[in-house]
């Protein structure tokens, strides 16, 4: 056993009773930390991005990119992390896969810090979308599988936060599991996973829980087509229609009509089906979503194969064979190029007919590996049992319970009393224990804490007079190259003082901050530009200009590695304006912005009225040694300069800090 300190004995015990509460309120809610009014708004505006995200991507993405950013400015990463989560399913629902899985994976690192919020199981689960959309329906059964076994371990906390979003989580997990058994053509565990599904929904009275519903609808439909049960098919088609126009979800129906018009093909119904198809068209069209309208042009030639029109088959099929090789999944152009053969055999033009079939077999092929049929069923065996399994420990566990409590029961009746009086004893022992293991440690941090405090405030003024001797040393240089400057008759000499005079300066007032507010690591950067832009403008103006300024930032600060190029930067820029480019003006503006692109990255905006840069300077062809400083100091902080004419001149510094 550990030797430990009496210290650390009164520590340990103090930890261990306030993790207990610490816990306890960790399981309310992750939004009890942080700015309660950029909590409020940033729920609103997530909740506004959830509705908009399936009907009017551009809305979605307004309030999708407005909740990033009030994320930012939340204490916990928890908030940036769920904001990163919209950005993932925006940019799928957008069709950047890629960037899609950027967001997802980044988000999933910061999410891994709260394994009991409800955004974790979630961060897990659009991995399994990810793999779904890359045809690794293995891969994406594996990870939603996952993702319903985290939410069920949890269920307990999870439901403390929120018990309708619990149950929607559920019910996705179910829906997500249903359509990737359909497209392994396990028909039947795909009709179970949706019916669990379907049922979640009725537990329900949330939008989202209602529009999940009418999706789900929507699937079991195609679930019964598959199946051969086309009056079903038909019915949920309709179920779903309904729903949808309920919730006024106008683009979506066009998935209705699409099983509509499946099951009236199943029943030999074409022309009914090419009428369906005609009414998915006109919703599709209010989405523009042009995937699903050519995958109506190939259900038309399939109808029209049907009703014995070949070469008009043909004729569609052809101007779709680009569109499904780009758009569409290995399934799609196998069932594609299967109906492509059909229709050359139906032409007699046999041997294109082959060529396409020897097409169809190689992509079906790929799918079988891929999705290999003995692989799923066993996966599937596989977490069937486990269930069962887990079911039986669960009932086992249950009826001993019962038996426990019984005999507890029976023994409480006769030790009742010895209880109480035992218990009430213990006790009053632990709380005086406890008052007193408190009252020590209290003792000892007040007096660890008294010298701490004196510690750092001796450093602080250890700090502040190396900062002061800095910038005297500045000083001093800077009256040097002045008295330089009085006796140099060499006009371009006098130039180089100047400038380097000026150089100095920016310097000298980061340390002349740092000693003024008595901060030892950190220069706030709009306080500082005020100052070197009104340092500068006053020293180096025409009587006969008026220069004004403007300054836009958030309250950034940075530390000296940072501040003093940044400061360098600015006295090139601003000193470049002030001296050259209001020649011809009487009143100069000098605008400077400073904004986070994204964690850690930033972007540097001066920008004048004036004259501009010339261009042989800004093409390469001449060079200066002001351009050519501003560059190096954003190579140095792992950025870059872009130097543009526009009414004016116009310099970006990006740069990580």
């Amino acid at each position: 056993m550990p030797n430990f300190t009496s210290t650390e004995v009164d520590i340990v015990l103090i930890k261990r009773i306030l993790t207990y509460f610490s816990f306890m309120l960790s399981l309310v809610s992750y939004s009890q930390s942080g700015d309660e009014a950029a909590i409020a708004e940033f729920t609103r505006l997530h909740d506004k991005t959830v509705k908009y995200q399936t009907t009017n991507l551009d809305s979605a993405e307004f309030f999708m990119d407005s909740c990033l950013e009030i994320s930012k400015k939340i204490p916990s990463n928890y908030f940036y992390g769920k904001a990163l989560q919209l950005k993932t399913r925006g940019e799928f629902y957008a069709g950047e896969v890629d960037s899609s899985i950027f967001y997802g994976n980044l988000s999933l690192e910061i999410l891994k810090e709260y394994p009991d919020s409800l955004e974790y199981f979630m961060a897990e689960y659009n991995q399994g979308n990810m793999f779904l959309y890359q045809e690794d329906n293995i891969q994406a059964l594996v990870q939603f599988k996952k993702a319903a076994k985290i939410i069920d371990e949890n269920f307990e906390k999870y439901v403390l936060v929120d018990r309708e979003q619990v149950t929607l989580n559920r019910a996705y997990c179910h829906a997500s599991i249903a359509i990737v058994l359909m497209n392994l053509e396990d028909y039947s565990g795909s009709l179970k996973s949706f019916n669990r599904a379907l049922k979640l929904t009725y537990k329900m009275d949330t939008w989202e829980g209602e529009m999940l519903r009418s999706v789900v609808l929507s699937n079991l439909g195609s679930v019964y087509y598959y199946l051969g049960d086309y009056e079903m098919a038909e019915s949920y088609a309709v179920a779903s229609l309904e729903q949808k126009t309920k919730l006024g979800q106008e683009g979506s129906i066009g998935y209705s009509y699409q099983v509509l018009s499946n099951a009236a093909y199943g029943r030999g119904k074409f022309k009914l089906s090419l009428k369906y198809l005609d009414q998915a068209d006109k919703k599709f069209e209010i989405l523009n979503n042009s995937l699903e309208i050519n995958r109506n042009k190939f259900y038309r030639a399939k109808c029209f194969m049907a009703m014995g029109n070949a070469e008009r088959a043909l004729n569609i099929l052809e101007n779709l064979e680009e569109t499904y090789l780009s758009d569409f999944t290995k399934i799609d152009q196998a069932e594609f190029y299967e109906l492509y053969s059909a229709a050359y055999h139906e032409t007699g033009q046999f041997e294109t007919a082959n060529d396409y079939l020897r097409i169809t077999l190689k992509l079906r092929k790929q799918l079988d590996v891929k999705n290999d049929k003995r692989i799923v069923k066993e996966f599937i065996t596989f977490f069937e049992n486990e269930e069962m399994q887990l079911n039986d420990k669960i009932q086992t566990l249950k009826f001993k319970q019962e038996q426990e409590k019984l005999k507890l029961q029976i023994d409480s009746e006769n030790q009742k009393k010895v209880w109480i009086y035992t218990l009430f004893l213990v006790s009053i022992i632990c709380l005086v224990l406890i008052i007193m293991v408190i009252s020590n440690a209290y003792r000892r941090n007040k007096k660890t804490n008294k010298e701490l405090s004196e510690t750092i405030e001796e450093k602080q003024i250890l700090f502040r007079e190396v900062h002061h001797r800095v910038k005297n040393n500045f000083q001093i240089i800077s009256s040097l190259l002045n008295l330089q400057h009085g006796i140099e008759e060499d006009e371009r000499g006098k130039k180089v003082l100047t400038d380097a005079q000026g150089r100095i300066q920016s310097m000298s007032l980061v340390h002349e901050m740092l000693y003024r507010k008595n901060e030892v690591k950190r220069i706030h950067f709009k306080t500082y530009a005020e100052e070197l832009v009104t340092s500068i403008v006053k020293s180096v103006t025409d009587e006969n200009v008026m220069i004004t300024h403007d300054i836009k930032c958030q309250n950034e600060s940075f530390d000296l590695a940072v501040a003093i190029p940044l400061g360098l930067i600015l006295n090139e820029a601003i000193t470049n304006s002030v001296k050259y480019a209001f020649n011809e003006l009487k009143i100069g503006k000098i605008e400077i912005e400073l904004e986070e692109l994204l964690k850690g990255k930033f972007e540097l905006t001066i920008k004048d009225n004036g004259s501009g840069i010339p261009e042989d300077i800004i093409n390469g062809s001449r060079e200066t040694l002001g351009i050519e400083l501003v560059n190096i100091l954003a190579e140095q902080l792992g950025g870059s300069a872009i130097f543009k004419n526009e009414n004016g001149t116009e310099i970006k510094v990006r740069f990580i800090a």
